[in-house]
């Protein structure tokens, strides 16, 4: 009985290495001859073990994609970090919004393979059930947690107008991933600081900010004391503010 206990707790100790061992196979594998060539042969080579032992903590090639997949969305959420210079109650949505923005058009990406499997993933949604759960999980993580943070945003006044924080959640999350599928077909689609200033300029306008007179864009988040009007209220109100009670102008 004592043999048996101590052969099960080694075992236990062993098995979260080895399967640390053949993830790791299989993503250097993907890195250096494509998601195409991954295979239980070349997966045993470079873990150094067996069919036997391979298939044991592994069933299926599939088994190890979804934990590659898995490791690789740890990777990524590591590489991105959170924006810098802020504590984390002072962060907001839209901080977030700019850091994730700028991740993605200015710098390499945090984990290329992710890409690979992700539209691999995709193309296999209509036959595996596990492939769609998993890209539906994490999806749904993404953009629950943006609207968590939208829903802050609008609470605290931090946005120039209401609205629907899931929603906006969503169109955030599709605009980064139709720019991160066009950069991975073409790396040269289109121009990074170009897209990343638009992107920037469409959401913080819509948002944040109202354009000026003179082009550039000024804050009119709402606050205590100065609470936001609609445009035409503006107006009526400047226009109010320049005439005395008897109709006549007043001059500065």
């Amino acid at each position: 009985m004592k043999t048996n206990r101590r052969k099960k707790k080694k075992q236990s100790k062993i098995a979260p290495l080895r399967r640390e061992e053949i993830i790791e196979a299989a993503i250097a594998v993907i890195t250096e001859q494509g998601l195409q060539n991954l295979s239980l042969s070349e997966i045993e080579k470079r873990a150094d073990m067996s069919r036997g032992q391979l298939t044991y903590y592994f069933p299926t090639k599939e088994d190890i994609l979804l934990a590659v997949f898995d490791r690789l969305v740890f990777l990524v959420h590591q590489g991105i970090g959170a924006p810098a210079g802020k504590s984390c109650a002072e962060v907001s949505a839209w901080d977030w919004v700019k850091h994730l923005f700028e991740k993605l058009l200015t710098e390499p990406p945090v984990a290329p393979e992710f890409g690979c499997l992700q539209y691999t993933f995709l193309s296999q949604i209509g036959h595996r059930e596990d492939f769609r759960r998993k890209l539906a999980e994490l999806y749904e993580q993404w953009r629950s947690g943006m609207a968590l943070g939208f829903a802050s945003d609008v609470a605290q006044g931090r946005t120039a107008r209401s609205m629907p924080p899931r929603a906006m959640a969503t169109l955030v999350q599709a605009i980064l991933h139709g720019l991160a599928m066009q950069k991975a077909a073409d790396p040269n689609a289109y121009d990074e600081r170009e897209v990343l200033k638009l992107c920037l300029d469409v959401l913080s306008t819509y948002l944040w900010n109202k354009p000026s007179a003179n082009g550039k864009s000024r804050s009119t988040a709402p606050t205590n004391s100065a609470p936001v009007l609609p445009a035409r209220a503006r107006r009526l109100a400047g226009r109010r503010a320049t005439k005395g009670v008897n109709g006549e102008r007043v001059h500065g």
